[in-house]
């Protein structure tokens, strides 16, 4: 399972606290057990100092100064007293000739109860009060300088999450996006400016080839217009014919070099429209202007299935399928079958050297191929699939190479008469 940065650094610094928190605490009951330790072997001394002052009868004059020289004062509230003795754990006792000595544990204080026929008083001890303040202090400066660490880390990191919200749109074909660039100078801000100027270069030279690629088509248009008026001047039927059909293809090859532009740099937007494929191949065999089409494309329509699609698009992708099998058929034909679950394109031919991924790439060819050609054919059908949301399946059987646009049931149906 993968975790966000954001999660991980968080998880540490929670991890961090928590550890902070068991230490501290851990050091501060280690220091309240040593400090009621020594209380205790206080208490204990005082008494025994008290017993042999009386057995030698040379009791203190002053029983408030003496019990100050062991940390002890007299707890003059009645209500802590009543809470002390009514609630407070007996740590020792010891019965004496001058009476009953207790100490008795409450509130992580240590309290010496002396108990007699005539008198009953309540002794506390100094050295308790404040002992864990010093840790307590480092724990509040611990703290807040892990909470502040924190929140500097995560405000480090938040223009990451605006630059991978820039650079996904970038990919996405937004040309146009504004990279943001913190206003710090650390690691983050290098990258943003370092991609800032890589998507600047990469725009000038999208900008530069379709600029270049635009003119030539607008140049090419003029020459191919004019040729297409000078062959209606042409007396001979069959040469005008000719010259016509061939001003026609060139035109409709400079129109399919744009659409391949704008598709390639994905500046394209679909077109959706509902479509059978008898239409769609009807489209495609017009743009492949082939002579006698029925002799070297063999059609099997088993089902006409309605498809929803970009016609022009699809159109041509189904165009360059067929015309990819045509040329490299051993035979020179080609097969077109249409069935409820999709499109299939055969041709004879003999096993590719290399994995049919290596031939979905742009401009490769098959090494000895004598077929003209970019190498854009299988690429530009596989990304007009993967556009639509279909599948190109490929399969070799029988001496036959079969390409498949495997359609969504959810979107095709049976045409109804």
């Amino acid at each position: 399972m993968r975790y966000s940065l954001t999660t991980k650094i968080s998880v540490v610094f929670a991890l961090a606290f928590s550890l902070v928190c068991i230490l501290f605490y851990t050091f501060a009951s280690i220091q309240l057990d040593n400090a009621l330790e020594k209380i205790k072997n206080k208490q204990l001394n005082a008494i025994n100092y008290l017993i042999a002052s009386y057995e030698k009868s040379n009791p203190p004059s002053d029983l408030t100064n003496y019990f100050r020289n062991f940390g002890l004062t007299y707890v003059k509230s009645d209500k802590t007293v009543a809470n002390v003795i009514s609630t407070g754990k007996t740590v020792f006792a010891k019965q004496t000739q001058l009476g009953l000595f207790q100490s008795l544990l409450f509130q992580d204080s240590l309290y010496l109860q002396i108990k007699n026929p005539s008198f009953q008083i309540l002794l506390e001890s100094d050295d308790t009060k404040n002992i864990n303040d010093p840790i307590w202090v480092g724990f509040i400066l611990t703290t807040a300088l892990l909470v502040s660490l924190y929140v500097s880390v995560m405000k480090s990191l938040m223009p990451l999450k605006k630059l991978s919200s820039d650079i996904r749109k970038f990919g996405a074909g937004n040309m146009d996006v504004n990279i943001a660039k913190p206003d710090s100078d650390d690691e983050i801000a290098k990258v943003a400016i370092e991609f800032d100027a890589a998507a600047s270069k990469i725009r000038e030279l999208l900008r530069s080839r379709q600029l270049f690629l635009r003119t030539i088509m607008h140049e090419l248009k003029t020459p191919i217009g004019k040729g297409r008026i000078v062959s209606e001047m042409v007396q001979n039927p069959t040469h005008k014919t000719r010259l016509i059909a061939i001003f026609e293809r060139l035109d409709m090859l400079i129109n399919e070099f744009g659409k391949i532009e704008q598709l390639l740099s994905k500046n394209y937007a679909l077109n959706y429209q509902e479509s059978y494929f008898s239409n769609i191949l009807d489209q495609a065999r017009d743009m492949l202007m082939l002579d006698k089409f029925e002799e070297k494309v063999s059609v099997d329509i088993r089902r006409d299935i309605l498809l929803r699609v970009d016609f022009g698009l699809f159109s041509l992708a189904i165009k360059n399928l067929i015309d990819n099998a045509l040329k490299y058929a051993d035979d020179k034909k080609a097969q077109v079958i249409c069935d409820a679950d999709g499109i299939v394109v055969r041709n004879l031919g003999q096993p590719l050297q290399n994995p049919i991924e290596y031939y979905m790439q742009a401009f490769i060819r098959e090494k000895g191929s004598k077929s003209s050609g970019m190498g854009l054919g299988l690429y530009i059908i596989d990304h007009i699939c993967r556009m639509h949301k279909f599948s190109l399946k490929y399969s070799y059987e029988d001496g036959f190479h079969s390409f498949k646009i495997c359609t969504d049931p959810k979107e095709s149906v049976e045409k109804r008469a």
